[in-house]
């Protein structure tokens, strides 16, 4: 059988696997809760009773229960009254549903090409199952300056599949500014440019765009100068949303121009834009990226806390792995960069020469068997391998395999192993550090992504909080959920509020912990027992449902 043939065997397979389970949930009883007659018109829905409840804000949890009608978390205190459900949440946490606001789910169905019809038939694609499995119940998409432009489009696109998440969504500017000024873009916008991109801006945020991204390491992203930033923030902050930004350069590699490390002066940059603009800036996956040079993390906390102590509102996310992940085509200068690789004209015999040549230089601190491919639709065989092994499989040099993958249509998508976790450890237990994973919605057993977007949350909960300590588990939870709501000004959510929205999970402390590997990463993480999205059960009893209840959320 081809390999085609297999994935179609495959893609059959899992649909029916998933519809047997969710028909053999349906028709039978679980354990750990008490089912009533449907019929009876009782008060709750769901009522969660005997949980540690931690509401999201306080650091000690309180033994509560939780009483759910429709949507909507309809009472806590003691509840003596029925409910349809009742589960026993004895032993165990009660949490807000987690909130990630650093996801690519969108790009998910962006880059996969014709295989984005398999959402419709399997269910862990449209059930986004390896965020639910997380206890995540909201992400936010179109970051980094990617993802679709029109969050009507998108929308419309989930709506028609029932997503299994919620779903917030960032204008992206890169992909907005492509669509004003085409490939060939201007590095310096004319007043009536910049017009025009203020009010697309403003057109996505009367539709409920919930901020404004950017990638400013991506074409055309890296074009833009501060000057246009800080216009168009103005815009953000009139809206009063949120600038999610991937900084200029991420590593610790010394700007010969400034003799200033990248990394700090991409964060004053940031700074700067916020306090010229009064917009509120979230700094994209917080790191200091190869070459580290043994910097502290300091280097990149010391000016965020700088000027939060002036009153100005700057916050940033971070995953928990000391490993990054992108498309490969961000290893060459700002030269030969396109919006999805590298630019045609580096694409003949001289410009892959070129190619090489640079990508020599990045091999002396980033070496090639530090880059695993992890989604090369062109040649899948590749995933999973680093560009070391993919060379030796071609008998050539690295630097050539990586010339001819970046000259692909797309650029492929690569995980780097080029981080210090003395710095993730010294970044995660600052107050003003939210939890994003950086993933994507993952088909389950489909190309070999990176395994933050199985394990990134339960991770930070289990082995972090539970077993290294280097935050408290209430300071984690709120990481993940009050913070992150606050942030982008989320309302309704990431509280566990009499009113507020039912999204709620069910975990066991003892045992949540991430399973996903970079070389075996399709498994699903362990301790998230049941999970709530706006009043309907996502896993009962660590099981999927087959529910999907998630909701497109405008700002």
């Amino acid at each position: 059988m081809d390999e085609k043939s297999e994935r179609k065997t495959l893609d059959r397979r899992l649909f029916l696997k998933g519809s047997l389970v969710s028909t053999a949930l349906i028709a039978t009883s679980s354990v750990g809760f008490t089912s009533c007659d449907s019929d009876h018109n009782y008060p709750y829905d769901i009522i969660v009773k005997n949980g540690s409840v931690y509401n999201g804000i306080d650091s000690s949890p309180v033994t509560v229960d939780i009483g759910i009608k429709g949507d909507k978390i309809s009472k806590i205190g003691e509840i003596n009254e029925k409910a349809r459900k009742v589960i026993d949440a004895k032993g165990l946490a009660v949490t807000p549903g987690f909130i990630d606001v650093h996801t690519h789910c969108d790009l998910t169905f962006i880059k996969t090409g014709w295989k984005r019809h398999l959402a419709r038939l399997m269910p862990s694609w449209k059930g986004n199952y390896n965020y639910l499995s997380q206890g995540v119940t909201t992400v936010v998409t179109g970051n980094c300056g990617w993802g679709y432009g029109d969050i009507d489009e998108w929308f419309g696109l989930t709506e028609s599949l029932d997503f299994g998440t919620n779903l917030y969504h960032l204008a992206p500017h890169g992909v907005i500014r492509e669509e004003l000024f085409g490939t060939d873009q201007p590095k310096e916008l004319s007043k009536p440019q910049m017009d025009l991109f203020k009010k697309r801006v403003q057109e996505e945020f009367d539709k409920g765009a919930i901020g404004l991204s950017t990638g400013l390491e991506y074409a055309p992203g890296l074009l833009a100068s501060t000057e246009e930033l800080t216009e168009l923030c103005g815009v953000v902050a009139n809206y009063n949303r949120v600038h999610a930004t991937h900084i200029r350069n991420e590593s610790a590699a010394i700007d010969v121009r400034t003799n200033q490390v990248f990394a700090r002066q991409s964060i004053e940059e940031a700074i700067e834009i916020g306090r010229r603009s009064g917009a509120a800036i979230e700094i994209s996956h917080l790191k200091i990226a190869a070459p580290i040079n043994d910097h502290p993390a300091s280097l990149v906390l010391d000016p965020i806390e700088k000027a939060r102590s002036e009153g100005l509102k700057i916050t940033a996310d971070q995953y928990p792995y000391s490993a990054g992940s992108t498309i490969i085509s961000v290893l060459l200068p700002h030269a030969f960069r396109s919006s999805d690789g590298v630019k045609e004209k580096f694409k003949t015999k001289e410009g892959r020469a070129a190619i090489r040549t640079e990508i020599k230089k990045v091999f002396n601190y980033l070496a090639p068997d530090k880059t695993l491919i992890t989604m090369y639709p062109e040649k899948e065989e590749y995933e999973g391998k680093t560009i070391q092994q993919i060379a030796e499989i071609e008998g050539t040099s690295p630097e050539k395999s990586y010339a001819d993958m970046v000259c692909e249509d797309a650029s492929p998508v690569g995980v780097f192993f080029g981080q210090s976790m003395d710095v993730v450890k010294g970044i995660m237990p600052r107050d003003f550090i939210l939890t994003g994973s950086d993933g994507w919605t993952v088909p389950k057993d489909m190309t070999k992504p990176h395994p933050r977007t199985y394990g990134t949350f339960p991770r930070k909960l289990g082995q972090f909080a539970r077993k290294e300590k280097i935050l408290e588990v209430s300071a984690a939870i709120r990481s993940m959920t009050s913070l992150p709501a606050e942030t982008f000004n989320m309302k309704g959510r990431g509280k566990l509020r009499e009113g507020y929205f039912a999204d709620i999970a069910i975990i066991d402390l003892n045992s949540v912990i991430d399973k996903a590997s970079f070389l075996d990463p399709h498994h699903y993480s362990t301790g998230i027992t049941h999970l709530v999205v706006n009043g309907k059960l996502s896993i009962e009893n660590s099981e999927f449902t087959g529910d999907r209840s998630g909701k497109n959320l405008r700002a």
